[in-house]
């Protein structure tokens, strides 16, 4: 099913993620060309699963309405819309057992399919741990891989500045729609991140506020797109805690920086220390010898991955059969038309193919 299609079920009042899920898993079936055959995929959702509640016309016309108001101004701020059947689509994202459905992407798309390593801790850390969050940003990507954090302040931030610092790749992964910079002091440093090659992402549409239960969502992506997550530092409760666990679920690598003596019971290593006795900790990182066990523990990880079913393979892949890809204002069809013509021919093109993506650059 094409991204248009599925961000209009997101957007008609009713529709939650389950029903998102069953609606994708359905047998082929033709794309929808409008409101009524969104409404038809819903019925035949329903006769199949039951207990879906199918909304009126009225409501499928707005919610198609709103995708297409998303997708153009999307398109008018170079962020890309791609699905689980987009060849663009993350694997390590693939291989979790809830991927987002969508991925709204602003910036370097390639840097998501890369080896990427999590960097994640409190936004209030020590000198200490903004220190090793910087170094260990700067060591990993001069060892070539993407650094992936949330862009919070604190951990977040060092992480980033320390991959930029060494002209490497960073992915900044996010609450809410990329209309907005959470927390509106890191703008700067999301243009920075845009500007050296890397990418902001969210599976939240343009204009989506966050709110609490989308940052700890979010912490799924930030360990799905990646090989390991290192912990510089955390409270034994801290948002941090729901990415190690995803870590966890996951069987990504989780590396944890050992606090200092002086710092073992501060609160804001407590989180590390925690993890260390209770032996979560596939790698305790203590010093840049390190490194190179952090390197292997994820190269493992990797070679797992890459034998591992991907979730939902079956039903994104049949369903994701028609692609619009408009790269320069162009739509990259047989015949391709200009942006400005772009809304109005769009029901009408369709062509074959087993990727989904809507990318203007």
């Amino acid at each position: 099913m094409q991204a248009i299609s599925i961000l209009a079920l997101q957007k008609i009042s009713g529709i939650g993620a389950e029903t998102i899920k069953k609606v994708l898993s359905l047998p082929n079936h033709l794309e929808p060309d409008t409101p009524s055959d969104l409404l038809e995929i819903l019925n035949e959702a329903k006769t199949k699963f039951g207990r879906i509640s199918v909304p009126d016309i009225q409501a499928a016309r707005i919610g198609w309405d709103k995708a297409h108001e998303i997708l153009d101004i999307s398109l008018q701020h170079n962020i890309q819309i791609i699905s689980k059947g987009s060849s663009d689509y993350p694997k390590n994202l693939l291989r979790i057992p809830d991927p987002p459905v969508l991925l709204h992407v602003k910036g370097n798309i390639d840097a998501l399919n890369k080896d990427c390593i999590a960097i994640v801790g409190t936004r209030n850390p020590t000198n200490f741990g903004s220190s090793q969050a910087k170094k260990y940003g700067e060591s990993f990507a001069n060892e070539g891989y993407v650094v992936v954090s949330g862009l919070a302040k604190g951990v977040d931030s060092a992480a980033h500045k320390g991959a930029l610092e060494s002209n490497g790749l960073t992915v900044a992964v996010l609450a809410h729609g990329l209309n907005t910079i959470y927390p509106s002091v890191n703008k700067k440093l999301a243009d920075n991140i845009l500007e050296n090659n890397g990418a902001l992402i969210s599976e939240y549409p343009w204009g989506t506020l966050s709110n609490r239960s989308f940052f700890v969502s979010r912490n799924r992506i930030q360990s799905g797109l990646s090989l390991g997550v290192l912990v510089v530092e955390t409270k034994t409760n801290g948002g941090t805690m729901h990415t190690v666990r995803f870590c966890e679920k996951q069987d990504r690598a989780l590396i944890v920086v050992k606090p200092p003596e002086n710092l073992i019971e501060n609160e804001n290593a407590r989180g590390n220390t925690q993890l260390i006795t209770e032996k979560r900790a596939d790698v305790v990182l203590e010093n840049d010898n390190d490194i190179n066990l952090v390197k292997t523990k994820m190269e493992n990880v990797k070679n797992k991955l890459l034998n591992q079913e991907v979730s939902g393979q079956q039903s994104s892949f049949e369903l994701g059969k028609y692609a619009i890809t408009q790269k320069n204002t162009t739509v990259n069809t047989h015949n391709a038309i200009s942006k400005s013509s772009y809304q109005s021919n769009f029901n009408s093109i369709m062509v074959k193919d087993k990727t989904e993506k809507y990318v203007t650059k």
